[in-house]
């Protein structure tokens, strides 16, 4: 599976994030959907920084889902995953399996904010 790097600006911030060749746009569009909340929460509580308004939009976006799903009727999920080559359990309907791989990558960009963010909040 080719990846491809996208550089997403949130609160004047560059992000790197890493995709699948093709998702760009997608990730391109989520970032300015994350920043548009980030300078929501900037005009209601200011610069507090990055760490915390990432924190907050993250929270907030949670929230969404979660009253999406329930406006769809869909059950709460509970997140588990096992060490297989499928992560993820699918038991239930609406439970999304996962990768080793996809994980991985997942878990390489969690690292990868969380090390910028500590950096920008060291500085």
């Amino acid at each position: 599976m080719s990846q491809s790097t996208v550089t997403v600006r949130i609160n004047g911030q560059p992000y790197q994030m890493g995709c699948d060749v093709g998702q760009e746009s997608h990730i391109e569009e989520m970032g300015r959907n994350v920043d548009a909340i980030v300078q929501q929460l900037v005009g209601s509580v200011g610069q507090i920084g990055d760490a915390r308004l990432l924190a907050m939009a993250g929270l907030i976006l949670s929230d969404q889902v979660e009253s999406a799903n329930q406006q769809a009727g869909v059950a709460p999920r509970q997140n588990s995953y096992s060490s297989g080559d499928e992560l993820g359990t699918a038991q239930e309907e609406n439970t999304v399996t996962l990768t080793t791989e996809q994980m991985d990558n997942l878990v390489n960009q969690i690292t990868l904010m969380a090390q910028t963010i500590e950096h920008l909040a060291q500085s």
